[in-house]
């Protein structure tokens, strides 16, 4: 016959093995918890850089036939008139907005849309850069982007945007 101290000993130990299996529970959890990558998020800032990094470059981009200057020259020059078609001249007989309008429409075709993402691009900050708008797909949903300010002279800017869509 088990006497009292021998009772309580085997209790002890019993609620000890509980503790230890409810630890290695948590643990295991923990671990497929803590190491579970975060596609969303990732994905998410992915697609942050991609627009950021298409806005750095298509801004960047020389417009070789009208004078060399880059589409945040012409970009530029563009939000500085009231009407579309007052601005820089270029050689093709385009003005700088239709210019601007048509290189970014190529690289967005040739990178972005080709790469099977919806998209939204806009211009804000002038009437006339604002007719600078692109987009393909569905938008309505969830988006991530990035917007560049642009200095187009002092207390003048103008707002970049390309949102990446899901």
């Amino acid at each position: 016959m088990l006497n009292k101290s021998s009772r309580r000993s085997q209790m002890e130990i019993f609620g000890l093995v509980i503790i230890v299996i409810l630890v290695a529970v948590g643990l295991v959890f923990a671990l497929f918890v803590l190491t579970k990558p975060k596609s969303s998020e990732v994905q998410r800032v992915k697609e942050s850089v991609l627009a950021a990094n298409f806005l750095n470059t298509v801004l960047q981009t020389s417009a070789v036939g009208c004078g060399k200057r880059s589409v945040r020259d012409l970009l530029h020059s563009c939000a500085l008139v009231q009407e579309w078609g007052d601005s820089l001249q270029c050689e093709n007989g385009k003005n700088a907005c239709e210019f601007a309008r048509d290189i970014i429409s190529v690289a967005l075709d040739n990178s972005v849309k080709e790469w099977g993402k919806d998209y939204e691009f806009f211009i804000e900050g002038s009437p006339s850069v604002e007719r600078i708008r692109f987009s393909s797909g569905d938008c309505s949903g969830e988006r991530e982007g990035f917007t560049r300010p642009e200095k187009v002279r002092p207390g003048f800017d103008i707002s970049v945007t390309l949102w990446i869509c899901r």
